[in-house]
């Protein structure tokens, strides 16, 4: 169910450029975002206190996943399938309800911030256990968790999510519960993606010492499933933590004894498994999700998501500097038609970079670009390139991405570009270097998102050329405007920021926009699948029909 993403692992920007996730004073704005801090000395009942189901000791749960796991590991998460195992193992100080960007406390008790944001005063629940006998949280472990991501721990290690911790200076440890994170400088996604999502899960600082290496295959967490095995390729399985606190939970109990993850790549298999009751949902592809979708044994559920597919232009490259070109590329495509022939017509189609379900940043007013062939010529005869070929790669991974290349073959055919399609192992197409930046022509691409603008923005700054900037498009406003809009506290700001940011890709024509992918589930009748608003898939939170 992974789709490419430009993993952080790569990212070659210092810590200053202020690249990746966050949010403001917790505590003066708690009411706004929703967030419930529960009352100093709250009771923390174990697992299955409330509602039969959760009692239910043969309840389990049989879900599906597209690939396999590559590291469990919070430091090192490199796909979906991590994030979604990873998310029943880990808990968050703060973390978002199912199916909300609403904030809800989870192994904090309370925040309070400074007014300029650069301290966050956090108390722990106390009593809450680690997974294996490993005891219970402390400020201590919520101090390595983070410091450890940010690369400030020894041995340093070069997180994938380093760049969320970007302006992290240290957290200071006060008591064995109480503990303030120390900001350099403030940091606006720190409480929408750093803090909720990956780069907040907290470790068990004495079993990442002990295991080592072995951790990303035995993690322990604090979360409602712990983890039982592993056949690579086949299936993972989780089982009930019977320690678990629903102090920590924002919702029901978790149903469910076991819950199994079966890893089922291909979209055809995955089908006859939900009909053979294999597994109780299955990921589909746009192309079998039409024979789940109105067949009254099923319930189909189509997410759109906060990822993003365009068709990039390497603006450097001789063929494509040109903006008189690229104008001719923008024209000649018909967008409508790969939606249609690639994804069903079930996908969105895209007119900018940051999609309709980001909280902000989103630019409602942005254009769309119908073909026009005669403008198109018109475009292409002023650069003087008639006759132009260009090589188009994209990657076999990518859902839709040679149907996609191919109708652009035929469409820039018809104003006089001859295009050669060359699809790529996904490890080749998504490689990052001098050389490959510089080999790139046109291209189909896809990355993902968190719920913060920053996790969009941050691959197209003039830092990231010659890494996952593949148009090599440096744009010094736009890159100004990255920077300034992780500082930016106030949310009208950052949002008019994010939108003239898209306002420059527009203007610098650096790629047509084609998607915002739909995640496309179908499960039994009455069977209830919990989701984040962007589609990925909640295995804890799911319920029985």
């Amino acid at each position: 169910m992974a789709k490419k993403h430009a993993p952080a692992s790569d990212e070659t920007a210092a810590q200053d450029n202020l690249t990746s996730p966050g949010r403001r004073d917790f505590l003066k704005r708690s009411a706004i975002l929703g967030i419930s801090l529960s009352p100093l000395g709250a009771s923390l009942p174990a697992w299955g206190a409330t509602g039969d189901k959760a009692d239910n000791k043969n309840a389990i749960l049989t879900a599906h996943m597209t690939e396999d796991i590559r590291s469990l590991d919070p430091a090192f998460l490199a796909s979906s399938a991590d994030y979604i195992v990873a998310t029943n193992i880990y808990q968050n100080l703060v973390t978002y309800k199912p199916g909300t960007w609403e904030l809800a406390d989870q192994l904090a008790q309370s925040w309070s911030s400074s007014d300029d944001g650069l301290q966050w005063h956090f108390e722990l629940k106390k009593g809450i256990q680690f997974h294996k006998g490993y005891g219970e949280v402390t400020a201590e472990d919520v101090k390595f968790s983070f410091e450890r991501i940010a690369g400030l721990t020894k041995p340093k290690i070069d997180s994938t999510y380093k760049l969320d911790w970007a302006t992290l200076k240290e957290v200071k440890v006060t008591g064995k519960y109480t503990g303030t994170i120390i900001l350099r400088k403030a940091f606006a996604p720190l409480m929408n993606s750093t803090i909720p999502v990956t780069a907040g899960h907290i470790v068990s600082k004495k079993a990442v010492k002990e295991l080592g290496d072995k951790f990303a295959t035995n993690p322990v967490g604090t979360g409602p499933y712990e983890f039982t095995s592993w056949n690579r390729n086949e299936n993972l399985k989780l089982t009930r933590f019977s320690k678990f606190s629903q102090a920590t939970n924002p919702s029901k109990p978790p149903e469910w004894e076991t819950v199994n993850f079966s890893i089922i790549p291909e979209s055809n298999t995955a089908a006859i498994a939900l009909q053979t009751g294999d597994i109780d949902f299955a990921y589909l592809a746009p192309s079998k999700f039409g024979m789940f979708k109105g067949n009254g044994k099923y319930s189909t559920l189509q997410k759109p998501t906060l990822n993003y597919y365009w068709i990039g232009m390497n603006v450097v490259h001789k063929h494509l500097k040109d903006k008189n070109v690229r104008l001719a590329v923008r024209y000649g495509i018909d967008v409508p038609s790969m939606i249609e022939a690639a994804y069903e017509g079930y996908w969105k189609q895209a007119n900018s970079l940051i999609a309709p379900g980001m909280p902000i940043g989103y630019w409602k007013d942005a254009p769309f670009y119908k073909r026009d062939v005669d403008k198109a010529r018109q475009y292409l005869k002023r650069a003087g390139a008639e006759g132009l070929e260009l090589v188009m790669t994209a990657s076999d991974a990518d859902a839709g991405a040679k149907t996609v290349a191919e109708i652009v073959q035929q469409n820039l055919k018809d104003i006089g570009i001859n295009v050669k399609v060359e699809m790529q192992d996904s490890g080749v197409f998504y490689q990052t270097s001098k050389q490959a930046s510089a080999q790139r022509q046109l291209f189909y691409a896809s990355f993902e998102a968190n719920p913060d603008p920053s996790w969009v923005t941050e691959w197209f700054t003039c830092d990231q050329v010659n890494d996952w900037n593949f148009m090599s498009w440096c744009n010094k406003k736009f890159t100004e405007l990255h920077n300034n809009a992780v500082r930016t506290l106030d949310k009208k700001e950052r949002n008019d920021m994010y939108i003239e940011m898209q306002k420059l890709m527009d203007q610098d024509v650096v790629g047509v926009w084609v998607a915002w992918p739909t995640d496309l589930y179908a499960m039994n009748k009455g069977f209830h699948l919990a989701t984040r608003p962007d589609g990925r898939y909640i295995a804890w939170d799911c319920r029985s029909a």
